[in-house]
């Protein structure tokens, strides 16, 4: 290994509390890799299980190794190994991680994190609470879309947007992924690359059936707040997170 940093929704700010997990890219030179990217994922887990011998179920969680130090996902600790492939033409890093099919696949994570930090700017840090909610309804309703997909679905959602108002946004975000479909998206910081949403079909239909059932309800939620039917609006919002939204508390 030549190089170890943070990355992922720690790194960017966009994490969400006792779910996301934290992600290290760990650089490891090109001749110590295998040209199957699964082999490389079960040679650094087979390692990681050696160093840490007391923490259990440490596995290949593509494109990474997942260690399970504690109960909450907050406590896990994910070591993605990637190729360094030189820089961006705008000067970032850039590297080749598993794709979870065997092969490798581009990442720039310090260009795409650069990319939401000035559009939160632009839009009075708003954007990075509202990929938090996103995501946030991933993991409650337990979605199996990446949340990089949706990290850079929600920014691109935001581009010709002025400002943001959380029950407006919301609604029309999960429209737009029932309207896609959850399919991949054109990667915003390199026009010849796509983002793909889920790792199988099946996934993509389960995603894309909840994200419809998400649409429908923050729909009738901001139907409800527009009317002044407040109790009814705290409802809605929560069957779109699991009951994990606040509680309506009219005192």
């Amino acid at each position: 290994m030549t190089a170890f940093f943070r990355t992922g929704s720690f790194g960017s700010g966009t994490n969400v509390s006792r779910y996301s997990d934290v992600d290290y890219f760990a650089v490891i030179p090109t001749a110590n890799l295998k040209a199957n990217s699964g082999f490389s994922l079960s040679e650094v887990a087979a390692s990681l299980r050696e160093r840490f011998p007391l923490t259990e179920n440490i596995r290949v969680n593509s494109p990474g190794v997942q260690i399970p130090f504690g109960l909450d996902g907050s406590e896990h600790t994910e070591v993605i190994p990637v190729d360094a492939t030189g820089t961006t033409r705008l000067g970032f890093r850039q590297f080749d991680i598993a794709d979870g099919y065997g092969s490798w696949m581009f990442s720039a994570p310090e260009s795409h994190k650069v990319f939401v930090d000035h559009h939160d700017a632009r839009l009075n840090g708003r954007l990075k609470p509202l990929i938090r909610c996103v995501k946030a309804w991933k993991f409650y309703r337990n979605v199996p879309i990446r949340s990089f997909y949706l990290e850079m679905f929600v920014t691109f959602c935001m581009l010709e947007v002025a400002t943001i108002v959380y029950s407006i946004d919301i609604p029309e975000i999960f429209d737009s992924l029932v309207i896609n479909g959850c399919n991949s998206i054109d990667d915003p910081r390199f026009s010849d690359m796509t983002i793909k949403g889920c790792y199988t079909d099946a996934q993509r239909v389960d995603a894309l059936s909840k994200a419809g059932n998400a649409a429908k309800w923050s729909s009738e939620a901001w139907r409800a707040e527009a009317d002044g039917r407040t109790a009814e609006a705290f409802h809605m919002w929560n069957l779109v997170f699991n009951y994990e939204f606040p509680n309506y508390n009219p005192t």
